[in-house]
């Protein structure tokens, strides 16, 4: 067997998909989290505030920590798969 296959799953696969699912998964927690709790720095709010003559207009913001925590633990696990796969 050979260690570019490891439990039935190819281990380019699992470099792309796991990671991939931890930074997303994270980022989702983070934002649930940021809603649930109204912590600004983790929230993403969208608001529909002033009319005007064409209708409303929105506001959207977007917390930038929970994608870059997201990026950091997709990075960490990709590492983690490397290393157990040598």
């Amino acid at each position: 067997m050979s260690n570019s296959f490891i439990g039935g799953v190819s281990l380019k696969n699992k470099l792309f998909r796991v990671p991939l699912i931890a930074a997303f998964g994270t980022m989702i927690f983070l934002y649930l989290i940021g809603d649930i709790f109204s912590v600004s720095f983790l929230a993403f709010k969208i608001f529909q505030n002033k009319h005007l003559e064409n209708g409303l207009t929105q506001t959207t913001e977007i917390a930038l920590l929970p994608i870059g925590i997201g990026l950091v633990v997709g990075f960490v696990v990709e590492r983690s798969i490397k290393a157990r796969g040598k």
